[in-house]
Parts: C-alpha cells; structure tokens; sequence
C-alpha cells in the first residue's frame, strides 16, 4: 500500500474515532439529564392552608401535591420545569392565592414525592397535566369553566399540549417554552452537526420518548382564540427560537421578554411587573366583568 493510501486511512481513522468521541460525550453529557436529585417539596409555614392531595394519572402513575382552595370561583393547575418540585412555583402559587385563585401545586412524574422513572420532558407529563386539570375541576369551589394552567420550561410543554386538545383550559401561561421536543433535546449539542446531536437524542429514543409529538409552536396555534401570555428571559439560551416562537404568536398572544432573566426565577428579576402582569392576564381571562371578585382588583 502507498504511503498516500496509508495517509487516507490514517486520516479516515482519526476522523471517525473523533465523531465517535462527539457522539459519546454529547451522549453522556444528555443522560446525565435523567439522573437529576430528587428533592421533596418543603412547604413554607405561610402556606398552610394548602391541602395535601393525590392525582392519579391515566398511566396509573400517583402524583403528589398541594391545593389551596379558590375563594373566587377560579383556579390554575400549575406545572414546574426539569429536576425541580411544586415547590419552585410557589412564588406564581403566592401571586394567584393573594388574588383568590385556587391553585394546584403538584410534583411531575419523576419528581419530588411523585411515582415514576424518569421524566419525559414534557412527553407523558401530558397525563399529569390531565390528571391535575380533573382534579381541579371536581372541586367544589372551583366553576370547571373557568380554569387556567400555567408550565414553566417542560411544564409548558406539556400544559401547551394539553391545552391544545381542550377548550375547557380557559387560559394559558407558558413561561420559559420550548418551540419543539426535538429542538430542547438537541439545540445546545448543534455545534458539532448531526454528530453531536444523534448523541443527545439517544437517551431520548431509548425512553422512547415521543421527540416529534411535543411541538409547543404548533399547540399554539390550537390554543387559539384562548387567551395565552408567553413568557421568557433575554438570557435564556435559545434567543433564535424565542424570536421565532414570539414572532408566531404576534398577533394573538400576550408576549413578555424579560429584560436580564434567565431560565425563570421572573418573579425576582420583576418583583412588581411580573406580578401585576400575571394577575391582569388571568383576571381578564378568567374572572367574569362586574364580578365582586374582578371589581375588588
């Protein structure tokens, strides 16, 4: 064999053992994302009015939470992000009690004191999502016709997915969405191609988790004419797809970007405007004209 043949297959050689080790190390670095801490929500001792409760979900799953009664006849499932617990909602929970809303506070499968394996990125969660929704709207201090979810980051995956599919979701907050499964699992692995983003998609297909179902910037479409406030920080990774989400949503949608924010935590960059926004948003989509409880805000 020739030297420049030699040269070829040394080349060829150290060409596929570097993809190997793109494809290995994005692999790696995205199954470390299903081994997060399980942490239990602690409640804080000026919510102790909030019940414990358990859902049941359409899969069998049990899911923990907390239910703080409505006192106007309105409630808001709420749905959390990535390793957290109900308990990282409590500060839009804290916004929507003072206001009178019943909210629902709960762990996601794989979460906190919640059943389950793994989390699904907003896959499954749907049935959790489902399951909070009915709970919700069997109380008895809640009109099951004025009922609203709110998700952060996966949470809004799945509270968009649902909400697409059922009208009786009478208003909508994404905060910090992603526009497409696929994209959250792949887009910060894009710098070494298709390569390095097989490699994060591999835990994701072993799960079999349904990559091309969870597609936020097609559910908002079907969310429509529903009132929706989308929400988001300037520091968030992912800008490109905000603009292209926010840019859809124009004409129909409340949008917020907010100026310094990462991914949530809004109510500590926007202690006044983020809450007076959130609470404007769900009193116009929720509580009826010239009702005492609309009157009193």
């Amino acid at each position: 064999m020739s030297w420049r043949r030699w040269l070829l297959v040394g080349v060829l050689a150290l060409g596929l053992l570097s993809a190997l080790a793109v494809f290995g190390r994005a692999l790696r670095h995205s199954e470390a994302y299903f081994h997060y801490p399980r942490h239990q929500a602690v409640r804080p001792a000026d919510f102790d009015e909030a019940q414990d409760v358990s859902l049941r979900t359409e899969d069998g799953l049990t899911l923990r939470g907390w239910y703080v009664p409505s006192r106007n006849g309105a409630a808001v499932v709420l749905a959390h992000g990535l390793s957290q617990t109900r308990a990282d909602l409590l500060p839009e929970a804290q916004i929507l009690r003072a206001a009178g809303y019943g909210v629902l506070l709960f762990d996601l499968r794989a979460h906190g004191e919640s059943e389950g394996a793994f989390s699904t990125w907003g896959d499954l969660e749907r049935r959790d999502v489902r399951a909070a929704l009915a709970f919700v709207r069997a109380q008895p201090d809640v009109d099951s016709e004025r009922v609203g979810a709110l998700g952060f980051s996966i949470g809004s995956a799945a509270v968009a997915e649902v909400a697409a599919t059922d009208p009786g979701v009478r208003a909508v907050v994404l905060l910090s969405p992603f526009n497409t499964l696929w994209l959250a699992a792949a887009y910060d692995f894009r710098r070494f191609g298709a390569v390095s983003q097989a490699g994060a998609l591999v835990p994701f297909w072993r799960r079999g988790i349904a990559l091309d179902e969870v597609r936020t910037i097609d559910a908002v479409e079907r969310i429509r004419p529903r009132p929706l406030f989308i929400v988001m920080g300037t520091e968030e990774s992912g800008q490109p797809l905000a603009d292209e989400l926010f840019a859809k949503v124009r004409e129909y949608a409340q949008t917020w970007r907010i100026q310094g924010a990462g991914h949530g935590n809004f109510s500590v960059t926007e202690p006044e405007a983020y809450p007076r926004r959130l609470r404007d948003f769900l009193d116009a989509a929720l509580l009826p004209r010239g009702s005492a409880a609309s009157e009193a805000r």
